[in-house]
């Protein structure tokens, strides 16, 4: 009998560890990132990136105008940024194209967001996989958001 308790014992381990990594690849983004807690810290991060950034903070000078405004902001950007990415949040604001309409947003534009987004998500320490998928996300909205080009006047 003791000669077979090794291998069933690495067996079960065995077993276990596939389990475990079975579970793990069942993990939603918003599950991965970290939950609730890491949502805010992106979002937050983002916003004070985006306010203090000279090339697309024109575009939210509303969300700057008071820190009741930009806290505002913060945790409408977090459900979004909760529901998009599986988590329990329930988004209820306007659509992106909706959002966006008549803002003038160009592709400069949004492209210097998704480099404050990468920037706060490495200082994160977000790991490389869940980085790679938030800017595969993000990056998807990119048509419903730019809705010029770089010669119209921007809001």
């Amino acid at each position: 009998m003791r000669r077979w308790l090794p291998a069933v014992l690495a067996a079960f381990l065995l077993i276990g560890g596939l389990t475990a990594r079975g579970a793990d690849a069942e993990k939603t983004l918003y599950e991965r990132l970290g939950g609730q807690p890491a949502i805010e810290a992106v979002a937050n991060g983002l916003v004070d990136r985006i306010l203090a950034d000279n090339r697309v903070n024109k575009w939210f000078t509303h969300a700057a105008a008071s820190n009741e405004n930009t806290n505002a902001y913060k945790g409408k950007l977090a459900t979004f940024l909760c529901a998009s990415f599986g988590g329990p949040c329930k988004y209820t604001g306007p659509d992106m194209i909706a959002a966006h309409r008549g803002r003038g947003v160009t592709s400069e534009a949004f492209n210097a967001v998704a480099q404050d987004l990468v920037a706060q998500l490495e200082q994160l320490k977000v790991p490389e996989k869940e980085k790679n998928q938030v800017m595969a996300i993000v990056g998807s909205l990119k048509p419903y958001i730019v809705q010029s080009g770089p010669s119209e006047k921007r809001n």
